[in-house]
C-alpha cells in the first residue's frame, strides 16, 4: 500500500456526461480509460502520462459488496481516496489485523476496468479504496 501515491476518485451524483465534458473540454484532460457514458473514466494530464484521478457514476457503487451511502455525515459521498497496492490481499489482511473494518472483501469489477479493490471508512465516515489497478 502506498499512501504517497494516493489518487482521488470522484463519485458523480448528477450528470456524468457533463462532468466528462468539463474535464476533457474545459480542463483539457485526456481519458486513459472509459468514455462519456461511464460508468468509470480515468484521466491524465496528457496522452501517455499517468492517471491523475478518476470518476465513477455514484450509483455504480452499488456493485461494491457492503457499500452503503455514509449516513454519519448526512451528505452524499462525492470523493473516494484511492490507495494503490501491488498486493491487495496482503494489505487487506494487514489492515484487518490492525482493526480496520472493510465494507466487503476485495472484488474485481469488470465494468470499472477489471482491477481489484476493497473499501473501508475512517472514523469520520470518509471513504477509502485499496486498488491494485494503479
Amino acid at each position: 500500500m502506498n499512501f504517497n501515491q494516493a489518487k482521488i476518485g470522484l463519485l458523480i451524483q448528477k450528470d456524468y456526461g457533463e462532468c466528462y465534458d468539463f474535464y476533457t473540454k474545459k480542463l483539457g484532460l485526456v481519458p486513459t480509460w472509459g468514455d462519456r457514458k461511464g460508468p468509470y473514466t480515468s484521466f491524465a494530464m496528457a496522452k501517455g502520462e499517468p492517471t491523475c484521478f478518476d470518476m465513477t457514476l455514484a450509483k455504480e457503487m452499488s456493485l461494491v459488496n457492503g457499500y452503503t451511502q455514509s449516513v454519519e455525515s448526512g451528505v452524499s459521498d462525492t470523493v473516494v481516496i484511492t490507495l494503490p497496492t501491488k498486493d491487495i490481499q496482503k494489505d487487506y489482511e494487514k489492515l484487518i489485523a490492525n482493526g480496520v473494518t472493510f465494507l466487503g472483501k476485495p472484488q474485481k469489477i469488470e465494468a470499472w476496468g477489471g482491477f481489484t479493490s476493497a473499501y473501508f471508512r475512517d472514523p469520520e465516515g470518509n471513504l477509502f479504496e485499496l486498488n491494485d489497478g494503479y
